[in-house]
């Protein structure tokens, strides 16, 4: 019995691999066909193909064919697709980037009304419209999901990524910061210093047990997989002393096996900030640094770090993963099994 399981399991983990594979390059209509094959076995569980539609609805999103994920999505929903936020939230971004607006705000309003005591609406709301442009009414939502989210304490700790995202959209407003803003900036020092005290008195409980403790804020520089290689192409001094044929998957394994092993140690928090690289040049010939330095880079990053730059590891479950690569963490390097990220790093 155990074997015919582990056989299942193991013929489960191939039907997947190649379910994403087809993701990657853009082979729609084989992921497709991949979820039916697989939905037609009544002994497959009916959460893995919502898990699956789930993928091809943000994959399709990504390559601006609307109308195919927003299928998706609903056929994710008919299958129990149980999801913070809301699965229809993504049916809602969606109508939004397809210009859609008016059927994209009545869900939106559908979807306020049933969550008003939660942050998780407004949070994708706001994010939703300030990606489709609309900046006005990122402002108006993440400025209620701030209220929220700051009034029980950032339970789930949205607070930064929100004010994060509602600042920028202030900005193409040409508006300065408000009110809002500035109690945000009181909630987050109020913030740090309940940490840094719940942290003296963690350190002074595992100093009298006779324990290292270790942490600090630690900022990850990072480069996406495109970035990665124009980088080598432009200064062909960027890898020296890396591994420049590792593929990028072995890479983000190996960084994510490195920071859960360091937080597992006492180490962090820890940020990650994604180079830009545009940015980075102007940045090495306005001071006249040498980009291939990694001092430079080091300085830029931490630079970046300071302005506010950068993002939380590990990020939420619903959010994109840090790696870039457009997933959610969940999705992405949040379900690499230790043992896979293990072979990665060796």
């Amino acid at each position: 019995m155990s074997i015919e399981w582990e056989l299942e399991d193991d013929e489960d983990g191939v039907a997947e691999s190649e379910f994403h594979a087809a993701l990657s390059g853009g082979r729609y209509d084989e992921a497709r066909a991949l979820i039916d094959e697989r939905s037609a076995d009544s002994d497959w569980p009916r959460w893995r193909a919502a898990s699956m539609l789930e993928d091809l609805g943000l994959s399709l999103a990504h390559a601006g064919r609307y109308d195919e994920s927003i299928v998706a999505f609903e056929r994710a929903l008919e299958l129990g697709w149980d999801v913070v936020p809301d699965g229809r939230c993504e049916i809602a971004r969606v109508l939004l980037l397809a210009g859609r607006h008016a059927e994209a705000d009545a869900l939106w309003s559908e979807l306020r009304d049933a969550d008003r005591a939660g942050v998780w609406a407004m949070n994708a709301g706001g994010f939703a419209y300030s990606e489709a442009g609309r900046d006005e009414e990122a402002v108006e939502w993440l400025a209620a999901g701030l209220r929220l989210a700051m009034d029980r304490d950032d339970p789930e700790r949205v607070v930064d990524q929100m004010s994060d995202a509602r600042r920028a959209s202030l900005r193409r407003l040409g508006r300065e910061l408000d009110r809002l803003e500035r109690e945000v900036e009181e909630f987050r020092a109020r913030a740090a210093a309940r940490e840094q005290e719940r942290m003296s008195e963690f350190r002074a409980v595992a100093k009298q047990a006779g324990i290292t403790v270790r942490g600090q804020l630690t900022t990850i520089a990072w480069l996406t997989e495109t970035d990665y290689d124009i980088a080598r192409d432009r200064w062909p001094g960027w890898v020296d002393g890396l591994n420049h044929d590792e593929p990028f998957d072995q890479r983000r394994a190996r960084m994510e096996w490195r920071l859960r092993e360091r937080r597992a140690d006492g180490d962090g928090p820890f940020v990650v900030v994604t180079i830009d690289l545009d940015r980075y040049a102007a940045w090495c010939e306005e001071l006249g640094h040498e980009p291939v330095d990694r001092r430079s880079r080091a300085t830029f990053v931490q630079r970046e770090r300071e302005q506010r730059a950068g993002r939380r590891w590990p990020p939420g479950r619903n959010e994109p993963c840090w790696c870039g690569s457009g997933r959610k963490y969940k999705r992405c390097c949040g379900a690499l099994e230790m043992h896979t990220i293990a072979r990665s790093a060796a």
